[in-house]
Order: structure tokens, then C-alpha cells, then sequence
């Protein structure tokens, strides 16, 4: 994710002719992993319950192991990157 978020702001730069400041990359990767966290969660839903639930139990223990994502059974992974 790092790379590609470093990836999208030297194309930025080079293509567009656009300066880039390190806090706009941090965003950008923060981005990244917020919309990967969402989307692993959202694959969840179309899955059976068994596998379902072990799923769910796998990226909570990924990603909220750090306390950077509450996971809130109904409304998915509430992420936290600050």
C-alpha cells in the first residue's frame, strides 16, 4: 500500500506537474488502507455464516489488533489512522 500510495504521488507530480506534500501521500495511503479494511469487511456479507463469522473474526484480529479499527457489527470497521 505504501508503495502504491508513493506510486500515485510521483505520478502526480511528473504527469500532472502538480507539487505533492508528505502529508498528502499520508493521506492518500491512509485512504488506501481505509478502503481496503472497508472492502475486505464488505466481502464478508455475501459469504455462508460460518465462514462468514471466521472471516470477520480474521480482520478484526488483523486490523484491530493496533486499536486502529472498532469493528461494530452492524456498521462494519470504523477506522481510526491518526
Amino acid at each position: 500500500m505504501m508503495v502504491w500510495a508513493i506510486w500515485k504521488s510521483k505520478i502526480k507530480i511528473s504527469i500532472q506537474n502538480q507539487d505533492v506534500t508528505p502529508n498528502e501521500t499520508t493521506q492518500i495511503l491512509k485512504g488506501l488502507l481505509t478502503d481496503l479494511v472497508i472492502k475486505s469487511w464488505n466481502t464478508t456479507h455475501f459469504m455462508e455464516e460460518d465462514k462468514k463469522l471466521k472471516k470477520q473474526k480474521k480482520l478484526r484480529k488483523l486490523w484491530a489488533k493496533k486499536k486502529l479499527t472498532k469493528f461494530d457489527p452492524l456498521a462494519g470497521p470504523q477506522i481510526n489512522l491518526t
